[in-house]
């Protein structure tokens, strides 16, 4: 008797955590094709003459929460006005880099919380990179996409949020 309830509830379990797995992984494919499809838009238009993350913010807005994006705006405009000073981002906000890739690969998804990070590697002719370059952080959205960029992570300690609210708070010194 002890045994056949012992395999109900380990047939229960079991049944339960392979009824989540497809759901998470479904969900997981999702966002990675979400940042993939991003990276895939967005690294050309690095290369390309113009300024690529203005270009994002003001095509592909819905891919970004409002404070990331207000944030970013707000960032690029005191940088224009200030163009003998750096007072804002001097690399790119989704790439972390001056010197970009050719591609970005958005691979490793992990659920955090609400959150979803996807590690995005740098990917060239001579190879992917070591160490994820920047980590997305993003989240489901009813919009147009079904999800969207919170912050970008770069390493322990720096996000760019983070960044960006360090900028302000310079500038806002200086005034």
């Amino acid at each position: 008797m002890i045994a056949s309830c012992l395999c109900t509830l380990v047939f229960m379990r079991a049944a339960n955590v392979s009824h989540l797995a497809p759901i998470q992984s479904a969900e997981s494919g999702s966002v990675r094709r979400f940042v993939q499809g991003f990276y895939d838009w967005y690294t050309p238009k690095a290369f390309g003459s113009g300024d690529a993350e203005l270009a994002a913010l003001k095509t592909k807005s819905e891919m970004f929460t409002p404070e990331l994006r207000r944030a970013l705006l707000e960032d690029w405009k005191a940088s224009s006005e200030n163009a003998d000073e750096i007072v804002g981002l001097d690399f790119d906000p989704f790439l972390n880099s001056q010197d970009p890739y050719t591609k970005y690969l958005a691979e490793k998804v992990e659920k955090k919380g609400a959150s979803w990070l996807v590690s995005v590697y740098g990917s060239s002719k001579e190879g992917k990179s070591a160490v994820a370059d920047v980590i997305a952080k993003v989240e489901k959205t009813k919009g147009k996409y079904g999800w969207r960029f919170t912050n970008f992570i770069y390493d322990k300690s720096s996000n760019l949020l983070g960044v960006l609210r360090e900028f302000k708070k310079e500038r806002e010194k200086k005034k």
